[in-house]
């Protein structure tokens, strides 16, 4: 290693990965060879920037070349101390001491003794722990800069790049729960790989210092498209548990419950809940009451079920389904002439099912005339 990187790219040895980043394309725009004609200066200058930039970059590479360079300048100062010229005595010399003018003393034993390996063990302890503790926090750097790498290419829908780099910054930092987040979205809604991404939120979730409640909701969707309609209850109860004002949980458990679990009155309260929030989705709102009416009906609640439904056709008029569903409900309630009623609009606006019910509780076939009565 003849070249110093940090004197290439004009840094300070304690530059930041960022100022690292920056040196480094001012001076690859300055020297790219394609800018000066091929001269071979410039190419030659724009490999050692180049050079420079792929050690310092990388944290792992950075610390190795460190040492190295810390080595070769030790190493550099001792062959300049060497090569200094010695002083020499150009006085007298003295014969030598006869043997009665010397005097021998014992030389003492040299050793170690309990304290000076209690001291080397507490400096290899200290310098453990030092690297311990430094490659921690070059870690957390390194992860928290790779996870705002991946924040910018979600925002541009660059969705593999930003994959990487959440990748990159849990690999760095495995207890990182945002970054298990970010990339369950995208495992989501961009891949609809359901597994991964139930594998990135249970990462999140056991990693959160606070759990929040759209951590359980995001989970709830990856079990109800892998058909787990047990944990996706369980997931969005802990979402409401969290948050009691969570509308689209409510919703969510109040369809899982309806069509999945035929839990009817646990759905109804869910319903009823979703609809007393200031929700603004009308098609939301629609179809909850349409599911609540539902749920009523099958729990003989028909009134109630007459009431929804009505709710549900004050935004859509001509829904045959739920013209032939408030004819059943009459039904139910001896409201026969009113039944048939319904069953004709529902017939005349195509719902062909209500056919059946026409000719069992009305003397004529669909003509919009009803005669019989129960």
């Amino acid at each position: 290693m003849h070249l110093n990187y940090y004197n290439i790219l004009g840094v300070s040895a304690s530059a930041t990965i960022r100022e690292i980043k920056l040196a480094y394309k001012k001076l690859a725009i300055q020297y790219h060879p394609d800018k000066h004609q091929g001269n071979t200066f410039y190419e030659e200058k724009f490999k050692q920037v180049n050079e420079a930039y792929q050690v310092l970059s990388n944290p792992h590479k950075r610390t190795a070349y460190d040492l190295k360079l810390q080595y070769l300048l030790q190493m550099q100062i001792r062959h300049q101390v060497g090569q200094q010229p010695h002083y020499r005595y150009q006085g007298p010399v003295r014969r030598p001491s006869s043997v009665s003018e010397r005097h021998y003393r014992p030389i003492p034993k040299s050793g170690f003794i309990r304290k000076d390996y209690y001291i080397v063990a507490a400096i290899f302890t200290g310098i453990i722990i030092f690297s311990l503790l430094l490659k921690l926090v070059m870690d957390h750097v390194t992860a928290v800069d790779r996870y705002n790498e991946a924040l910018t290419y979600i925002k541009q829908e660059k969705w593999s790049t930003a994959h990487s780099f959440l990748s990159e910054a849990i690999y760095f930092k495995p207890t990182y729960a945002a970054a298990y987040m970010k990339r369950a979205y995208i495992e989501m809604e961009v891949r609809e790989d359901y597994q991964a991404a139930l594998a990135d939120l249970d990462a999140s979730i056991t990693n959160a210092e606070a759990k929040t409640a759209q951590m359980y909701y995001l989970r709830s969707k990856c079990h109800q498209a892998l058909e787990n309609n047990m944990g996706a209850e369980a997931d969005l109860t802990n979402a409401i548990g969290l948050d009691r004002n969570f509308a689209l949980a409510y919703y969510d458990r109040g369809l899982l419950r309806a069509g999945k679990l035929n839990k009817f009155t646990e759905a109804i309260k869910d319903f009823t809940q979703y609809l007393n929030t200031d929700f603004p989705d009308a098609a939301m709102r629609k179809n909850a009451f349409y599911y609540r009416g539902f749920c009523n009906y099958l729990t003989q609640q028909n009134t109630a079920a007459l009431q929804d439904y009505r709710q549900v056709l004050k935004q859509d008029s001509k829904n045959a389904r739920v013209f032939f569903l408030i004819g059943k409900a009459q039904v139910e309630l001896d409201s026969t002439a009113a039944a048939c009623r319904n069953f004709d609009q529902a017939f005349d606006l195509g719902y062909l099912a209500a056919h059946g019910d026409i000719e069992r509780y009305c003397t004529d076939p669909p003509t919009g005339n009803i005669t019989k009565l129960r």
